[in-house]
C-alpha cells in the first residue's frame, strides 16, 4: 500500500500535538487518566479515518450527501466532544460516577464500534442493509462516548439528539441508495467504490474547467 506522505505527516503531527495538549489539559484534575486515554483513542481513530479518506459519520456508499446531513451530525459530535472534555474539568457534578469502571466500559464499547466499522469496510457486495449496519456502529460509538467521559448530561444529550440524528441519516441513506445502486453493486470492495467516486469527481472538475474555458 502506497503511503500518502503529506496526509500521513499531517495526521502524525495532529496525534503528537493532541497527546501533549490533552495530557496537560487533564493531568491537573482528579480521575483524569482513563478520560485522557479515551480522548486519545478518539483522536487516533479520527486520524486513521481521515488518512484513509473515510467519511467520519456517513457510510460513504453514496456519491454525495446533502450538506445539512453532514453538518448537523458534525455539529452534534463536536459539541458532544466538548461536553465530554468539560465534564472532568469544569463540571464534576455531571459525572456518572463509578470511576474508572464506567470509563473502562466506554473504552471497551468504543473498541467494539471500531471493530464493527472495520467489518463494514472489509465486506463485499454492499446492499441497502449494509448502510443500515454502518449506522448501527454509530449508535454503539455514541454509547461509548457518554460512558468514556462518564457524563450524565452527555448520555441524555446523545439519547435525545444523537440517536434521532443517526436514525435520520439512516433514512436519508436508504432513500437515496438506489440513485447509486449501479455503481455500488458494480464495485468489488469498499475501496473500489471510493476510487470510482474519486474518478467521477475528477471528471466533473475537468468538465467544469472546459466550460470555464469556453
Amino acid at each position: 500500500m502506497k503511503i500518502n506522505w503529506p496526509r500521513f505527516l499531517w495526521v502524525l503531527f495532529i496525534a503528537c500535538y493532541a497527546s501533549l495538549f490533552f495530557f496537560n489539559f487533564f493531568e491537573p484534575f482528579e480521575d483524569w487518566f482513563f478520560v485522557y486515554l479515551y480522548t486519545m483513542l478518539i483522536v487516533f481513530w479520527l486520524c486513521s479515518e481521515y488518512y484513509q479518506r473515510h467519511n467520519f459519520f456517513q457510510s460513504g456508499l453514496l456519491f454525495d450527501y446533502h450538506w445539512a446531513v453532514r453538518a448537523l451530525f458534525a455539529l452534534f459530535f463536536y459539541s458532544s466532544f466538548v461536553i465530554g472534555l468539560t465534564t472532568t474539568i469544569w463540571w464534576p457534578g455531571n459525572k456518572i460516577g463509578f470511576y474508572p469502571f464506567v470509563n473502562i466500559a466506554g473504552i471497551a464499547i468504543f473498541g467494539v464500534s471500531v471493530y464493527l466499522r472495520w467489518k463494514f469496510y472489509l465486506q463485499k457486495n454492499y446492499q441497502e442493509e449494509s448502510a443500515v449496519r454502518f449506522y448501527h456502529t454509530l449508535y454503539v460509538f455514541l454509547v461509548s462516548l457518554a460512558l468514556g467521559y462518564g457524563s450524565l448530561f452527555l448520555l441524555i444529550y446523545i439519547v435525545v439528539i444523537g440517536f434521532p440524528l443517526v436514525f435520520l441519516q439512516t433514512v436519508y441513506e436508504k432513500r437515496n441508495f438506489q440513485k447509486y445502486a449501479s455503481m455500488i453493486n458494480g464495485a468489488k470492495t469498499y475501496y473500489d467504490l471510493q476510487q470510482k467516486y474519486f474518478d467521477l469527481i475528477k471528471q466533473q472538475k475537468a468538465q467544469e474547467k472546459k466550460r470555464g474555458a469556453k
